[in-house]
């Protein structure tokens, strides 16, 4: 079985952390606990950064987006991934190129281009700070105490520990992500840069690159099978699905605005839209060195 965290990224010692940085260490199993089980046990807090940010979006997006328009997308992307599951029980293409990855990609693609037209990048763009760990872990907190926060992660099959693992990603690699792949646009040196005024927002970078890695990877798997084994599959799956995972979380963010229905505080909505940014932003960072950039350690063996 294949289609489950292979635990190459992941160790017990991550998942402490993780506890740890909610504040939670020691009262929550480390390797077994589900997202449920952690919020039962993180003490709630309040946040007015994240209250502001979730103001701000919100005032500036406002009767801009589409509800029945995300929501049809968000079901389309659940079952794209429920399928992408089932078909990667079969383990890497052997008689010709398959489409799975490619079918996921092309199910977040509708909710991408609406959220594109109605300056939903450039809003989060604009509020959004550098993501730094210690406002990462102040986003996570807020996401994984807010009762139903993580329920779009269940209609992805990332229940049980994998929801928990997700999380313990974005705290295992937030210096990473904070020294090397995040940059708020305000910062970006752009007249020093070539083309500099042709960076996108980081947000919109985000989602787009993990459609461009979903769309390319099924290529990848059947070009290069000779070379990759189930371990190096089964870290695609999960980067895969952590990445369609974070498309997932920043469309349920978009659809709670596009109601108004305010099911979402300021605060949760800015922590629910930190989290699923932050998760596609890593998942298609640890992607090409799990499964593109294969070592003679990690290749599978010739027969």
């Amino acid at each position: 079985m294949v289609t489950e965290n292979t635990g190459r990224q992941i160790s017990d010692e991550d998942r402490r952390t993780f506890l740890k940085a909610l504040g939670v260490g020691g009262a929550v199993a480390v390797g077994s606990a589900s997202i449920e089980d952690v919020r039962n046990a993180v003490t709630a807090g309040e946040s007015a950064q994240l209250a502001q940010i979730g103001n701000d979006v919100r005032a500036d997006l406002s009767g801009s987006l589409d509800a029945a328009t995300l929501a049809d997308g968000q079901a389309e992307l659940a079952s794209a991934v429920s399928s992408l599951t089932v078909a990667a029980e079969a383990g890497l293409p052997a008689a010709e190129q398959r489409a799975e990855f490619e079918a996921v990609a092309a199910a977040a693609q509708p909710v991408y281009d609406h959220l594109e037209a109605t300056g939903f990048f450039e809003s989060t763009d604009t509020h959004l700070p550098q993501f730094t760990p210690s406002y990462l872990e102040s986003a996570v907190s807020t996401f994984v105490g807010a009762e139903g926060m993580a329920e779009p992660l269940s209609s992805m099959g990332l229940t049980g520990g994998d929801g928990v693992d997700l999380l313990t990603e974005v705290i295992a690699n937030a210096e990473r992500l904070n020294t090397y792949h995040w940059v708020a646009s305000e910062d970006v040196p752009r007249e020093q840069l070539q083309y500099g005024e042709k960076i996108p927002p980081m947000t919109k970078a985000a989602s787009y690159g993990a459609l461009a890695w979903l769309n390319d990877l099924d290529e990848h798997l059947w070009q290069k099978q000779i070379l990759l084994d189930d371990s190096i599959y089964g870290d695609a799956v999960w980067h895969a699905r952590s990445m369609a995972a974070g498309l997932q979380l920043m469309s349920e963010g978009a659809t709670a605005l596009a109601e108004e229905s305010g099911r979402f505080s300021d605060e949760e909505l800015s922590a629910l839209l930190t989290t699923g940014f932050a998760v596609q932003a890593i998942a298609q960072n640890l992607l090409p060195q799990d499964v593109y950039w294969v070592t003679e350690e990690m290749r599978a063996p010739r027969n």
